[in-house]
């Protein structure tokens, strides 16, 4: 009996799996993240031998670590072809063609005595969704959008509904929309739920699957990283470097950018000027901004964070090959203004406030920095529209003689922006620092014109 355990990336909105035979004490690991101290850890705990690795497509959102499983517990990541088999212990792995988000996807099928028991797909079948096909260009878009279309309907038909599915993707990934949360599910579940399994009309397929957010763009360049073999970084990578001031102001002066971690809230209290604000939170995709706003070539410096809370900055840097770390700010904000350099501030606002200057009709440039697809689900009166990645390229559109107010979703998105447009020149900037659904619910504070 194979028994499967999950281990989550909830920044990437990913998932990898250790599936074994504890009685043979044999494991696999599929689309192991870069950090594989967390599988061999596990391993060792119940006397597994993690013997391969198998990766279900060239990713473009993470490090695999297929290559350090192999240099750390020799583990053989000789990757399966179509069709191809796998024992491991008393049961069997084997690779079915799934493409659609790549072209080489591959899912891994469980035998147990020949019978399916469980897919781990990958990202051909999501919870609720399938993994967008457009990673490759728009001209290559439509022909793997069939792709994925075959692979749903044609060739996962074979398979039982009681089968266990495993995604890799899931609800937090840039690499599809997921209508659900979590990495497991059943291949009946959905067929009967899907969208994608249930759009069966190929223009309709086609124009659900097309129309997707856009992705970071440290996408661009991770399958040629995956492809060459990214540096090995060992089981138990050293913590980050602690800095000085004074250090990390040189670090700034030469080009290194400074990822302040803290909360959004803190940041706007005070903060290094010309720092990024991307905050370490729970389900935030920490290191997805990051790598769409800093080029990997900048070293980068973490400020803000405890020890532990650095750490796993770098984690999950590390996880997307930024492997440029050049430490972190010892002492946080104390430190930088006891060596005599000063903070910037930010304001920080709430809906209630937004909306109060909207009916008086107080000089203010309200920027919504959310996607395209948010935006045009509805807006605040009068607002410009700025996704966060877009800030640095139009901030000088913006008119400097009014105070900019700028919101997102939640309030995260909207930290970094404003940190964006503080690095842009912009000089009076309000954090928005609220739900954007709550504009909906306190309309009324708009009703009423003062007179």
């Amino acid at each position: 009996m194979f028994s499967v355990q999950p281990f989550e990336a909830k920044e990437l909105g990913n998932a990898s799996f250790l599936v074994a035979d504890p009685d043979a004490k044999v494991a696999a690991v599929i689309d192991p993240f870069r950090d594989v101290d967390i599988y061999l850890t596990h391993a060792e705990k119940l006397g597994f031998r993690v013997t391969h690795a198998l990766d279900t497509h060239i990713h473009n959102d993470f490090v695999s670590g297929a290559r350090e499983l192999k240099a750390l517990a020799g583990t053989h990541i000789d990757p399966l072809q179509p069709d191809a088999d796998l024992a491991l212990g008393s049961f069997t792995l084997r690779a079915l063609h799934t493409p659609g988000h790549t072209p080489e996807h591959r899912s891994y099928l469980v035998l147990e005595q020949g019978q399916p028991k469980a897919l781990f797909s990958g990202g051909a079948v999501m919870v609720g969704g399938t993994a967008r096909t457009d990673l490759f260009g728009p001209a290559s878009a439509t022909r793997l959008g069939l792709e994925s279309l075959r692979t749903l309907q044609v060739r996962l038909r074979g398979l039982p509904d009681d089968i266990a599915v495993y995604p890799t993707h899931g609800s937090g990934s840039f690499c599809g929309i997921s209508g659900g949360a979590g990495h497991e599910t059943t291949l009946g579940t959905e067929r009967l739920t899907n969208p994608y399994f249930t759009t069966t009309e190929v223009m309709q397929f086609l124009a659900r699957i097309l129309d997707q957010h856009r992705y970071p763009t440290y996408y661009e360049d991770m399958g040629a990283i995956n492809t060459a073999g990214a540096p090995l970084i060992g089981r138990r990578p050293a913590p980050p470097k602690k800095l000085q001031a004074g250090d990390v102001a040189q670090l700034m002066k030469d080009g290194a950018a400074v990822i302040d971690v803290r909360r959004g809230v803190d940041y706007d209290k005070g903060h290094i000027a010309g720092s990024y604000c991307v905050g370490l939170l729970p389900g935030e995709a920490f290191s997805a901004w990051v790598g769409w706003l800093v080029d990997r070539r900048r070293k980068i410096v973490l400020a803000g964070g405890n020890d532990r809370q650095n750490q796993e900055a770098q984690r999950q840097l590390l996880r997307i090959g930024f492997d440029n770390i050049a430490g972190t700010l010892d002492g946080g904000m104390e430190a930088w203004e006891a060596s005599g350099r000063e903070l910037s501030t930010f304001e920080t606002a709430g809906i209630e406030d937004m909306a109060r200057w909207i009916i008086s009709g107080e000089e203010v440039t309200v920027v919504d920095a959310r996607d395209d697809h948010e935006w045009g689900s509805g807006h605040v009166p009068g607002a410009i529209h700025m996704y966060v990645p877009d800030v640095p390229h139009h901030a000088h559109d913006i008119p400097t003689t009014a105070p900019v107010a700028v919101h997102c979703g939640v309030g995260y998105r909207a930290g970094i922006a404003a940190s964006l447009l503080e690095q842009a020149g912009l000089k009076r900037i309000i954090h928005v620092n609220a739900p954007y659904e709550d504009w909906a619910g306190r309309l009324h504070l708009a009703e009423t014109v003062p007179t």
